[in-house]
């Protein structure tokens, strides 16, 4: 009896420790998990008071990278019809365009990747001349479409970025990693060459006004790259290699007195490790003052809000003169297949978990588009916002497509967060022996937002029971509300003069819109 009441109080304190999380934290709290695991749901209606005089982080905006689909839908029927759905202001509006420079596989002899994986390069050998030239006649169809995407007005950010080092650089003479795992495939002497390959590219891309704000040259360093098996390309760094190879790089981009700016290191996850290298880069003198962007890959934590909590709260506390920017994000290991609106309501999730406990400038997703693979009941399976078949003649909508179009379609770059209070919280928790809670998650998730127009946006996740929500805000005297669930996506539930009480559906995004 005495352990049942124990326990009833334990659940308790639980649900006031995690509604008060992301602003204190209680050392002993959390720790690691021993024993035992529940859930609690609460029901009840939600007050969530939208409070503009708390301000974060100003949003730079949203986006996804073109690797590698678009060097086959820029030469199909469907190139138009999928950089409108993306960075068109009718679509997605994306506004950030992540331009793969591909580490030319696709000419290497001794290449151990095929299919789209194997990217073409501006950088070609000429066998009459014995030399190896820049021809940017090259990669024309991913070329066509930033053009294309280009062309609706939205993109007014291009990141350059490099999984590896164009083969002819490397010591393996392949961009696909060393043939041994951990194991650096670029040799210091030619760290000058990678940074003049990807300048001279800035140079050409900028010369004819795309707008690249950034060069990306390490793409997730910790992870193995190369042995036996290889799936794309890829390069591993270790720590004083990322540091020496950046110092080139920033040294390179002087020279070259172009308008860009470096980001790194575009870590795999958010380990600890990634927070040394933010501080080793941010802290060196040759580096830092061509740095641009900290970025980050928000991979293998979906399920962990304190972990991203953790992670901004370490940021913050640097108070870095850069942009934190998640750059790839795709639900790994892939549960849900495109018709799934489950795959939905994790991205949105994770999406707020990024901007509100990490403390994330942008957001963007792995891929625009990926190729689907055909299961035995019929069902399609891809991580992309958009899925094809392999010529790029059939594109689909995938449900997870719709919980970006609930943050990009409403909070502009230059948007910035403010705080949002919620009077109650779901609980998911894991409790030890020792009756203290561990790992502990909200059933449902809310952001808010000031727009450029003086808007207010808030965007709901809600991952539990239906509910009611009374959403607050200063001054507002009109509301609209933007819905999706499994059964019907981004429908317009209500707009006119303001009303403050909206109904929630269980697994559904709700974009409510203050003004």
């Amino acid at each position: 009896m005495l352990l049942a009441i124990k326990r009833i109080i334990c659940i308790i304190i639980s649900m006031l420790h995690v509604y008060t999380a992301v602003n204190a934290v209680d050392g002993g709290f959390w720790q690691r998990v021993k024993e035992d695991s529940g859930r609690f749901v609460q029901t009840t209606d939600v007050s969530l008071s939208l409070r503009p005089d708390k301000t974060y982080q100003t949003i730079t905006g949203f986006g996804a990278s073109a690797c590698w689909w678009a060097q086959d839908v820029g030469k199909s029927d469907n190139a138009e019809t999928v950089a409108k759905a993306l960075f068109g202001s009718e679509g997605l509006g994306l506004n950030i365009y992540r331009y793969n420079l591909g580490a030319g596989e696709k000419e290497n002899p001794n290449s151990r990747i095929s299919g789209n994986r194997a990217t073409e390069s501006f950088y070609v050998y000429n066998e009459d001349t014995g030399a190896w030239e820049y021809d940017f006649t090259r990669d024309a169809a991913a070329q066509r479409e930033l053009e294309l995407a280009l062309s609706y007005g939205c993109v007014d950010t291009v990141v350059l970025f490099a999984n590896s080092p164009h083969w002819s650089l490397t010591r393996t003479g392949q961009g696909t990693g060393g043939r041994e795992e951990y194991f650096s495939n670029l040799p210091p002497e030619n760290y000058r060459a990678f940074a003049d390959y990807c300048v001279t590219v800035a140079r050409y891309f900028i010369s004819k006004g795309v707008p690249v704000k950034y060069l990306s040259p390490i793409n997730e360093p910790q992870w193995s790259w190369g042995g036996g098996w290889v799936g794309q390309e890829g390069c591993h760094y270790e720590p004083n290699e990322i540091l020496q190879l950046m110092r080139v790089f920033a040294k390179t981009i002087k020279e070259s007195g172009l308008p860009v700016k470096l980001m790194a290191p575009e870590s795999g996850n958010i380990s600890d490790d990634t927070t040394d290298w933010f501080a080793m880069l941010a802290n060196d003198p040759e580096v830092s003052p061509v740095l641009g962007s900290l970025a980050y890959h928000s991979y293998w934590s979906d399920g962990n809000a304190y972990r991203k909590y953790t992670f901004g709260q370490a940021l913050a506390e640097k108070n870095y003169p850069y942009t934190v920017d998640m750059t790839e994000w795709c639900e790994l290991p892939l549960e849900h297949d495109i018709a799934d609106f489950g795959g939905a309501v994790r991205t949105a999730s994770v999406i707020n978990q990024d901007l509100m406990l990490s403390g994330a400038n942008s957001w963007s997703a792995w891929t625009g588009v990926n190729n689907y693979g055909v299961h035995e009941d019929g069902s399609l399976w891809s991580d992309g916002l958009l899925a094809m078949n392999d010529d790029a003649s059939d594109v689909r909508v995938a449900q997870r497509y719709w919980a970006l179009a609930h943050f990009s379609r409403f909070i502009p770059a230059g948007s910035v967060r403010i705080d949002a209070s919620a009077d109650v919280a779901d609980v998911n928790y894991l409790i030890g022996w020792d009756g203290a809670v561990y790992d502990a998650q909200m059933g449902f998730s809310a952001s808010a937002f000031r727009t450029t127009e003086g808007r207010y946006v808030a965007v709901i996740v809600n991952e539990g029971a239906e509910r009611t929500f009374t959403v607050t805000a200063p001054l507002c005297f009109r509301a609209e509300v933007w819905q999706s669930t499994a059964e019907k996506q981004m429908e317009k539930r209500a707009g006119g003069l303001f009303g403050n009480v909206f109904n929630v559906p269980e697994n559904s995004i709700t974009t409510v819109v203050l003004y």
